[in-house]
């Protein structure tokens, strides 16, 4: 890479964070190409000339969040390390989607551009859940987790969480222990024990 990619790339970097940091102020009509200018240090010509537009932007920054939390998982979960460990690593990571974006800005992008609605359909619906199956997979294999119960209904029940975990009030939630909790019965409350008739 040359003197010329690298000043692009970073700013190119910088344009992506300042979007991201005024998503989580504003929704995304009220920010103008101006607002994203100013708050990267950039002149608007530059985005325009990197991005075309702003709904170009929005939708390669959304591209981007969610390129990078599907490979921070496929890594994790593809890690040749014990099992517990990894579950341990699961609940220390950040979901790097839902901390740089608010859901609100989010649906407004999805309505607004079919695009950016098919992108996070397929990580949601297609990408996450593949690389989730994989990692139940290998959690059954090590028995770890729950071997009666079947990798469908052990990836319909972290959905379960997953939505809890992501509506407005949970995000917004400033009791941490309670967040912990959920996260905690999440993922350990999948640890094999026998069952009550099985104990006897």
């Amino acid at each position: 890479m040359n003197g010329y990619e690298r000043r692009t790339k970073q700013k190119k970097e910088k344009i992506h964070r300042a979007v991201l940091e005024l998503l989580q102020l504003y929704s995304p009509e009220k920010i103008s190409i101006q607002d994203i200018a100013k708050k990267a240090g950039v002149a608007p010509a530059s985005i325009y000339n990197y991005f075309g537009s702003k709904e170009g932007l929005m939708k390669e920054v959304i591209a981007a969040l969610l390129e990078e939390n599907w490979r921070k998982r496929k890594t994790l979960w593809e890690a040749d390390r014990p099992f517990p460990e990894l579950l341990k690593q699961t609940l220390l990571m950040k979901d790097n989607f839902i901390n740089h974006i608010n859901l609100e800005a989010l649906k407004t992008l999805m309505e607004a551009d079919p695009d950016i609605r098919k992108m996070v359909d397929a990580y949601e619906n297609e990408k996450y859940p593949q690389i989730v199956r994989r990692f139940v997979e290998k959690g059954r294999r090590t028995r770890y987790l729950r071997t009666g119960l079947s990798t469908e209904s052990i990836i319909i029940y972290l959905k379960m969480y997953q939505f809890i975990l992501r509506q407005p009030d949970m995000l917004h939630n400033k009791n941490k222990r309670l967040l912990n909790d959920l996260c905690e019965l999440m993922l350990y409350g999948l640890i094999d024990r026998p069952a009550p008739e099985e104990a006897k």
